[in-house]
């Protein structure tokens, strides 16, 4: 049972090493990366696919949510 436990551990630390040494595969390009833009009513960030459009005086913003974008809507129109 020791031995098994100490095999374990030195297999599991070759894999660590391995991979600090040559590097683990790279899941995502970071070229892929989501633009980010920010809510002009509540400052937060928020991934540009996902964000709440809406053209206020002419201008596009992007809000995070319906909620900011009407009560920016509200505070400028």
């Amino acid at each position: 049972m020791v031995r098994l436990i100490i095999i374990l551990a030195l297999v599991a630390g070759f894999i660590v090493l391995y991979r600090s040494l040559f590097g683990s595969p790279r899941l995502h390009d970071p070229s892929d990366a989501a633009e980010m833009v920010q809510d002009p009513n509540c400052g937060v960030y928020v991934p540009k696919s996902q964000a709440v459009t809406r053209s206020v005086r002419g201008k596009g913003h992007c809000f995070c949510s319906e909620r900011c974008a009407n009560e920016f809507s509200a505070k400028y129109s």
